[in-house]
């Protein structure tokens, strides 16, 4: 047993194996030696042996064609393409995330070595989403968006005279650059304006979601800065793609890559719940998920401030009054590998924690509004607790059923300085700013006790608001620019859950997560 074969099979079986094996040899070899004793027997034994080489060819081709049928298959050449709109499930944990993408609009002019901060209220005095200026009347968050755009294209140049080096993401600004993408034509651009320019052909190799049609009609009817792409998902035009797209999940095509083709990989769930990219090493040139070091940042949510001066406001409301609950959470995967469930439980035994969903032992239909409008009337507090902890992986469970609601969220997912760069100012409490379960749990009966000290955390209401960032407005113009920014990832799958991305315990401060593996100029 010591010596057995690794080939062999690890049971008690292994013996009637190995004896079959030797058996059958042995009569091959056996048939040869009959040759000398009778030329009838030599004959049987001739063709009695071209039987079972017949029978090892066939398996030996029947097993290499199903290899081939699934490989064929892992690479998606056969499969369906059944991706239909932006997003993906979050594995059937909190339902379909919400369609538009959000991002920061506050940025820093450091032209000529200023230092002064801006927002685009500078740009376009807005009246709680009612009015931009005087003279134009917004009717839609859509309408809002694309005045928003215009009337930065029309403004002096906000980011200094180079603006292209704003666009690609650069550690020492260490910005989401989604305000300097949204606003920037590239000198190609500008030159082929007209019905003669050349359109850049955009492959979403996976699929394109159900709000992109083929063509042009998308970024029209976002009224983009740069409309001159063609969106498609025809494998067929895979090779003259000027970039190609592989959302949620990754398949590799079967053509050669052009060297000035541009592969881009977007994903939005955490790396957890991802495919992996160790296939596409030294192949995918940019990167498009949550994170804010991506090459186009895709965000769940955004707050942006109506004006950045004025973060916090006099409170109009007592956020506490009425509320005889504590702690809600609603959950229906039990199984997340950050220990959520576990910590929930503990914090249970030192403040009223109601658990809805398959977790806990209280129930609310997703599709009944009173279960979220419970988080306005009943209680008090609300576990934003995401499913890995990953850096700036913050969903809809912060932004939307947190911040979304008259409730004090209680998060548990990005790192501590992930959320302090998106969320407003003192509107969430961080389980890593407490020792333990107990030690949150005693701050928290300290805040259900002190309205004056609870209502603090909402200060920030009515100062600041979401926006649309148009992630394919972005991703049309930055295509235009690709063959003046030569960029790639040596090891996209180390950067993506490289050493120091992802958590499974307690956030400790200094983590580092920035991978070197992207190269270019």
């Amino acid at each position: 047993m010591e010596n057995m074969p690794l080939f062999l099979p690890q049971t008690g079986c292994w013996k009637r194996w190995a004896t079959s094996v030797f058996s059958f040899l042995s009569w091959v070899t056996g048939g040869w030696r009959q040759q000398d004793n009778s030329t009838g027997v030599a004959q049987h034994s001739r063709a009695a042996m071209r039987f079972y080489l017949r029978r090892v060819a066939v398996l030996v081709l029947s097993t290499v064609l199903v290899l081939v049928m699934v490989n064929l298959y892992l690479r998606e050449s056969w499969r369906a393409l059944e991706v239909d709109r932006l997003f993906i499930q979050d594995h059937a944990e909190d339902g379909v995330i919400r369609h538009k993408f959000h991002d920061h609009i506050t940025f820093q002019n450091d032209e000529e070595g200023g230092s002064d901060k801006k927002t685009l209220n500078e740009y376009t005095r807005e009246d709680r989403g009612n009015k931009i200026d005087s003279d134009i009347n917004i009717k839609s968050q859509d309408d809002f968006d694309s005045v928003l755009i215009q009337k930065m294209l029309k403004s002096p140049n906000p980011y200094g005279r180079n603006l292209v080096r704003k666009v690609w993401y650069d550690p020492k600004y260490d910005n989401d650059r989604i305000v300097a993408q949204l606003g920037f034509v590239p000198d190609l651009a500008k030159k082929n304006k007209g019905s003669t320019t050349k359109l850049k052909k955009v492959m979403v190799y996976t699929g394109l979601p159900g709000d992109v049609p083929t063509g042009q009609s998308r970024l029209i009817k976002d009224e983009c800065p740069v409309k001159t792409c063609h969106m498609t998902d025809n494998r067929q035009d895979a090779a003259d793609a000027d970039a190609i797209l592989f959302m949620n999940h990754i398949s590799r095509p079967w053509h050669k890559k052009p060297p000035n083709q541009v592969w881009i990989v977007f994903l939005l769930e955490s790396p957890s719940h991802t495919p992996s990219l160790s296939g596409m090493k030294d192949m995918i040139n940019w990167t498009a998920t949550y994170r804010h070091d991506s090459t186009i940042v895709a965000p769940y949510e955004v707050y942006v401030p109506y004006n950045a001066s004025v973060l916090s406001k006099p409170l109009t409301k007592n956020y506490a009054a009425g509320k005889t609950k504590k702690v809600a959470w609603f959950v229906s995967n039990c199984g997340a590998r950050n220990g959520r469930r576990q910590y929930a439980e503990e914090l249970g035994k030192y403040i009223q924690v109601d658990i809805y969903g398959a977790c806990g032992d209280k129930r609310c239909p997703r599709s009944d509004k009173k279960c979220f409008e419970m988080l306005d009337t009943d209680y008090k507090f609300y576990l934003s607790f995401e499913n890995s902890n990953c850096r700036d992986y913050i969903t809809e469970k912060f932004y939307v059923n947190g911040l979304g609601h008259d409730v004090l969220p209680i998060t548990m997912g990005a790192h501590p300085d992930d959320y302090k760069r998106v969320a407003p100012p003192h509107s969430y409490i961080n389980v890593d700013d407490f020792e333990s379960p107990k030690a949150l749990a005693e701050y928290l009966h300290e805040l259900d006790k002190n309205d004056d000290l609870y209502n603090e955390y909402f200060r920030w209401k009515g100062t600041m608001r979401t926006i649309n960032t148009y992630f394919w407005c972005r991703l049309c113009a930055m295509v235009h620019e690709a063959e003046n920014h030569h960029t790639w990832y040596e090891n996209v799958d180390d950067w993506w859950r490289g050493q120091g991305v992802c958590s499974t315990g307690r956030w400790k401060d200094g983590s580092s997560y920035l991978s070197n593996s992207q190269k270019g100029s």
